[in-house]
């Protein structure tokens, strides 16, 4: 039997590009139907819950070892706990959640199963990425009293699907998660996108997704496409929920220098606008202006949508790094993107090939149009992809990168654009989730089966280190 991280490991090009890209790869036997509801095993995406109780986790089944992925539903508070009175090294995880590291001093080591419910647990299809959290409904209560819910989503880039799952806090304080599931945890077609309108003779929505993004201002959520130079969009206003709305296609561009047709993008982040200074392509802030990474091409491309007919209209591309053809050698270009300030006037750009971290003045001239220049850059880890970006009220802020190849995850102080730390960690660094109230970062190790908690308190003895890390048996270091 193979082991599923080699697997991974034995093509670094395919990683670099998309996960879903390997998850052809198995071990040759044949699937189990039954889904270990209580473990992380290959997670690759994770979202807090509205009050941060719960950490949703996305496990992907990329090696198809299971019939199926998972989102299981972490309990932070009990993590909380756990963490505050660990158990000696050595300790059976029967008698303590956590216990001392034996080989690293100062980390924690938490047992997954014990802060897990496998009541919770639900199937997703293969290939299952990145979490968003929605609030559908303006009017609703808030969150954690009766009647306020909130809605996760998750793309599968395998499987090509996208699921909807509402999740809420019952009289009795316990978590819910309803997605129309039956006995075995399995969500049902409702709650499963596969085609436009939700109609299996339109058009079906294509795979390798990369990650799926929640527009702030607007009811929409959308999925770029790794590969297939495709965009689809999200309408979160269906009368049943949400519904692909769009599929676009011929909207990324193709690698430049190599003979392959690679085409994709990787993420999407919206500009926020003024109404005193709205940009051109906002029409007054009637649209969103949106930014979204090509893959395969050194740079951006600007799009919107048409608010009233529900459809992507795509815009004008900007390169920014002229690239050694040699060195890139079939690599993908760039990955995630945010905005730095609350004012849409500066953007973050991770360049995976070559590794850096870019920041952009996203700034309007008269014509209101972004200006889009280059304002500085700092060199990262090798094959950085996610990016996480915390504003911490009165300190400096932060921008973490995941390195997945590097096993490394850049910190970057964004007052200088100079890296401060580099972490390391356990095996494919993926998501990162800040947790602005209890102060940490937790980064989802994917090929460690693992996820791993940073100290992000500026007066901790352990700042900017791995003080936990929480997996299964075969997961601790």
């Amino acid at each position: 039997m193979c082991d599923p991280p080699a697997v991974l490991r034995s093509a670094p090009r395919l990683v670099a590009v998309g996960l879903g890209l390997v998850a052809a790869a198995s071990c040759g036997d044949e699937p189990a139907d039954a889904l270990a509801g209580d473990e992380l095993r290959l997670p690759t995406g994770a979202a807090l819950s509205p009050d941060g109780a719960w950490l949703f986790v996305s496990n992907s089944n990329l090696d198809r070892r299971d019939a199926a992925g998972s989102l299981v539903a972490l309990d932070v508070r009990a993590l909380d706990e756990a963490l505050a009175a660990p158990a000696d090294p050595g300790a059976s995880f029967s008698a303590a959640t956590c216990r001392h590291s034996a080989v690293h001093p100062g980390v924690r080591e938490c047992d997954a199963a014990a802060l897990i419910d496998p009541a919770r647990t639900l199937r997703l299809p293969t290939g299952a990425g990145n979490i968003i959290v929605d609030r559908p409904f303006a009017d609703a209560p808030a969150w954690g009293s009766e009647g306020g819910v909130a809605r996760l989503m998750v793309a599968s880039n395998v499987d090509r699907a996208i699921t909807w799952i509402d999740a809420e806090i019952d009289a009795a304080g316990a978590l819910e998660l309803r997605c129309g599931q039956d006995l075995g945890g399995r969500c049902d077609d409702h709650h499963t996108l596969t085609h436009r309108f939700n109609d299996r003779d339109s058009t079906a929505l294509p795979g390798d997704a990369a990650r799926l993004r929640l527009s702030p201002a607007f009811r929409y959520a959308y999925l770029p496409h790794m590969t297939g130079s495709q965009m689809t969009l999200v309408d979160l206003r269906g009368a049943g929920g949400p519904e692909i709305s769009d599929i676009e296609g011929d909207f990324y561009r193709t690698d430049p220098y190599a003979e392959t047709e690679y085409a994709g993008g990787f993420a999407v982040a919206e500009r926020p606008c003024d109404p005193a200074a709205p940009s051109a392509l906002s029409l007054s802030c009637t649209r969103p202006h949106l930014f979204t990474s090509h893959r395969f091409w050194p740079g951006l491309r600007q799009f919107t949508v048409a608010t009233g007919a529900d459809v992507v209209l795509g815009r004008n591309d900007r390169g920014f790094i002229d690239t050694n053809a040699g060195v890139v050698d079939d690599l993908p270009y760039m990955a995630d993107l945010a905005f730095e300030d609350d004012a849409g006037e500066r953007l973050l750009l991770v360049s995976t090939t070559p590794a850096a971290l870019l920041r952009v003045d996203a700034s309007l001239d008269d014509e209101g149009e972004p200006r889009l220049e280059p304002i500085a850059t700092v060199g990262l880890c090798r094959d950085p992809n996610v990016l996480a970006v915390d504003r911490p009220p009165g300190g400096e802020a932060l921008a973490f990168v995941s390195c997945f190849a590097d096993d490394k995850v850049a910190v970057v102080e964004l007052g200088a654009l100079r890296v401060v730390e580099t972490l390391e960690l356990g095996d494919g660094p993926n998501e990162l989730v800040v947790d602005d109230a209890r102060r940490r970062l937790y980064v989802v190790e994917t090929l460690g089966h693992a996820i791993a908690v940073v100290d992000l308190e500026r007066t901790s003895p352990r700042y900017l280190e791995v003080v936990a890390r929480i997996a299964g048996g075969s997961g601790f270091f």
